[in-house]
């Protein structure tokens, strides 16, 4: 996705603008990364932030809201870890 920071995706006739961005994830695992995703159709906008940890063989992806992803990225690699 990165590589191609805009786009248009057509839903039925709504055409939605899609842009993306890069942006730093936390070093937690052996490899990571995380981008925003920004929708906007309507004269509305949304964000959804995507972050993915790999950490030894298991890979966790959230997405969702930005804050929400960043709140709950250690709770979701805590349960992880707690069940190996």
């Amino acid at each position: 996705m990165a590589s191609c920071p805009k786009y248009q995706v057509v839903a039925g006739s709504t055409a939605i603008e899609m842009t993306t961005q890069t942006t730093t994830a936390p070093d937690l695992g052996e490899e990571q990364w995380s981008q925003l995703l920004t929708y906007s159709a309507g004269g509305q906008r949304t964000v959804v932030k995507q972050t993915a940890i790999r950490t030894g063989t298991v890979l966790v992806i959230v997405s969702g809201s930005p804050g929400l992803v960043d709140a709950h990225l250690h709770k979701a690699l805590g349960r992880i870890r707690d069940s190996r």
